[in-house]
Formats: C-alpha cells, sequence, structure tokens
C-alpha cells in the first residue's frame, strides 16, 4: 500500500502597509475569496508587513519578474510616485527598495507558485484578476 502526503495549500502573499486603505482592501479581497464553498481554504494568506520584514533583494528581483507586462517597466511600477525621479534602472531601483522600503509601492499580491505578482494600483483589478485564476485553478 502506498501513502501520498496531501498537497499543501498554494500561498499568496501580500506586502502589505496596515495605514494604507489600497492595501487594506487588497486584504480583505484575499481573505474574502480564500474560502471554497465547502469551507476549506482555496489558498493560505501571507501578509508581510514590509516596513517590519523588508523584502530581500531576491524578492524584489522575483516580484519584478512575475510582474506582468505593461508599457511601464515592472521596476518602475514597484516605486512611489514620489521617487520615481530617484530612479534610472534596476540596480537604482533595487537599491533604494533595500535602504528605504517604504518607497516600495503597495499592495503587491504575489502567487509564488505561479510566478504572478500583481500590483493593487491604481485599482484593485489585477488582484482580483489574480486570485481569480488561482481559484480557477483550485477547482479543477
Amino acid at each position: 500500500m502506498s501513502f501520498r502526503p496531501p498537497k499543501t495549500l498554494p500561498i499568496l502573499s501580500i506586502f502589505h502597509n496596515a495605514q494604507c486603505s489600497k492595501s487594506r482592501a487588497a486584504l480583505q479581497l484575499l481573505l474574502d475569496k480564500q474560502k471554497r464553498p465547502n469551507e476549506d481554504d482555496a489558498y493560505k494568506v501571507d501578509v508581510v508587513d514590509y516596513q517590519q520584514t523588508p523584502p530581500t533583494s531576491d524578492q524584489l528581483r522575483q516580484v519584478a519578474q512575475y510582474l506582468e507586462g505593461n508599457s511601464v517597466p515592472a521596476w518602475r511600477r514597484m516605486i512611489r510616485s514620489e521617487a520615481q525621479d530617484k530612479v534610472h534602472n534596476w540596480q537604482e531601483a533595487q537599491k533604494l527598495l533595500l535602504e528605504q522600503p517604504a518607497l516600495l509601492e503597495r499592495p503587491i499580491v504575489v502567487d509564488w507558485e505561479k510566478g504572478l505578482a500583481a500590483l493593487g494600483r491604481p485599482t484593485l483589478e489585477a488582484v482580483e484578476k489574480l486570485i481569480q485564476g488561482r481559484l480557477k485553478e483550485c477547482k479543477m
């Protein structure tokens, strides 16, 4: 007789700032969509207070790679608007975010397993799309 351990739930991480209304709304959306009709969780939510636990350089690089294509480079979209003129390339952006994590645009939701990330600005539409993609896969 063989034994197969149960599948682990996928993890959706949110780089979160509780003082930010968009970040609170994105977290609430993640929590609201987490339960399946049978009350089992569809995924785990990992809340990362990025000001207390700043992202590592590897995490920043992965998030930049995971953000879906756009006419604006991912590294630029990851920086808050007030700091846009301080950086001109990925290396400068990464250095700035490592030194001043508060300049990370928020919220960012990451599905590490699927290699996708969504920025919750200016709307939560991209976050909703990422969650729906995960839920669709859970129904299979």
